[in-house]
């Protein structure tokens, strides 16, 4: 059991309250409406107090001082990060810091993190865009994960027959400087490859690396770069600018309908070769117009649950092959599938999920699994009192079954890692581990 304290009970704080104390956990929540705490108080076994949790005597009150763990995920992003530096100073063991405006963060994390004293930021936006980009892309033969600010690509690619890594040992492959073939899945078994291994036709490998050195290597495995061409996006939030950059990324056309013509000048500014049409996506002679329903996938990406669903439902009309809507009632995510929109995306539920999966394993996050969880790709930070740091890879005593596919250093650095390299504290790792050694790579570095 721990003892949590979260600031905020909107949607995100809310559904944190819930499962955390249904797990068992001491938690106290902090809000300054008192409608919301008395809300929460009737609902889940949790303490209250009320006030504004960036006042260091609002956080006293709550005993910030023995919280194994500060959530800070009110709807203000102020707020959240003064409660994260004053509930680190007053004796918080880990801080989590959610922000809706990431772009101040860009390039440079480790500035605001040194400055902060956050242990973990997520952004509503960033985790929304990711989860769009990756549901689109799933039933494609080519599935992409991004992290360390995008500096770093996970891609999974299926070998066909015509390739070249068909017929030697992988230690023979020329396989580019700064890519990692890090794990391959073979007829529903997933193995962590090694020198001796030979690549063979209708494998699934997961390839780890810069995004131009792996564009190179998708090319030796036969892979097509065609799978998806053509998406249309609706609304001008920052969620659209976010998936439209991602899209452009993986060489796609984009398309974006928006209503306001202030956005739509703002995006037609900011995204190189994306088209911006000033016009309301549930206008359904514009769609047609637009010849929507040939399109791979229609977003609908508006501040507005209401219009995402109506221009889904018209674009799901013209048979467009995917929709994807926009959900910021999670409690309405479900009733949009029902209504036949393809996938509901709820941001509020995807970074409370990933909180609760940090909270869960004390990991920064699980990226991805394979083959229903027989293997992970997990990503977390050294600590500095760690007992591997100052360790090359090779003499850390990884156990056979995982490898390290990538290394994110404080100084932002990132690097697809060699075996001499050395792990230093504060080291970000993006680790490939078969489900039966998780817990022994996880017990390397002190993590429960």
């Amino acid at each position: 059991m721990k003892s949590i304290l979260i600031v905020g009970m909107g949607e995100v704080g809310a559904h944190l309250a819930k499962v955390l104390s249904r797990e068992g956990h001491a938690v106290t929540v902090i809000d300054p409406d008192k409608a919301k705490l008395a809300r929460v108080a009737d609902m889940y076994d949790v303490q209250t107090v009320l006030g504004d949790g960036s006042w260091p005597s609002t956080l006293d009150k709550a005993d910030v001082h023995s919280a194994d763990l500060l959530l800070a995920v009110s709807n203000v992003d102020s707020v959240n990060m003064l409660c994260c530096l004053f509930g680190k100073r007053m004796g918080a063991k880990t801080t989590v810091l959610r922000l809706k405006d990431t772009e101040p963060v860009r390039g440079n994390t480790m500035v605001y993190r040194k400055n902060l004293l956050y242990d973990l930021m997520l952004s509503l936006d960033d985790l929304a865009a990711e989860e769009i980009v990756k549901t689109i892309r799933q039933n494609q033969a080519v599935g992409v994960e991004h992290f360390a600010e995008g500096k770093i690509q996970m891609r999974r690619l299926k070998v066909q027959a015509d390739s070249s890594l068909i017929g030697a040992p992988l230690r023979e492959l020329k396989i580019p400087d700064r890519v990692l073939l890090a794990a391959v899945d073979r007829d529903h078994d997933v193995i962590i490859p090694g020198g001796d291994t030979m690549i063979q036709e209708n494998d699934v490998v997961f390839v780890v690396g810069e995004p131009k050195a792996i564009g190179a290597f998708e090319k030796k495995t036969g892979a097509r770069s065609t799978y998806l061409r053509d998406v249309v996006l609706a609304g001008g939030s920052g969620i659209v600018e976010r998936v439209a950059s991602a899209l452009r990324r993986l060489h796609v056309k984009t398309r974006i309908i928006v209503e306001n013509r202030a956005d739509a000048e703002r995006l037609s500014t900011v995204l190189e070769g994306a088209v911006v049409l000033h016009g309301n996506p549930t206008d359904l002679a514009l769609l047609k117009e637009e010849h929507v329903g040939e399109a791979d996938a229609f977003l609908g990406l508006s501040d507005e649950d209401e219009k995402n669903l109506m221009s889904c439902q018209l674009a799901k009309s013209l048979e467009v092959k995917r929709t994807v809507a926009l959900v910021h009632k999670p409690d309405y995510a479900s009733i949009y599938e029902q209504l036949g929109v393809d996938v509901a995306v709820s941001p509020r539920l995807i970074c409370a999920d990933r909180i609760h999966s940090f909270v869960r394993t004390e990991s920064i996050s699980t990226i991805a699994t394979i083959e229903e969880g027989k293997a992970v790709v997990l990503e977390f930070e050294v600590k500095a009192g760690s007992k591997m740091v100052g360790k090359t890879l090779a003499s850390a005593g990884f156990p056979r079954g995982c490898v390290v596919g990538a290394l994110a250093r404080e100084s932002g650095e990132v690097m697809v890692p060699r075996g001499d390299d050395e792990i230093h504290a504060l080291d970000n790792l993006v680790i490939f581990a078969l489900r039966e050694v998780v817990d022994s790579v996880m017990a390397l570095f002190g993590i429960r």
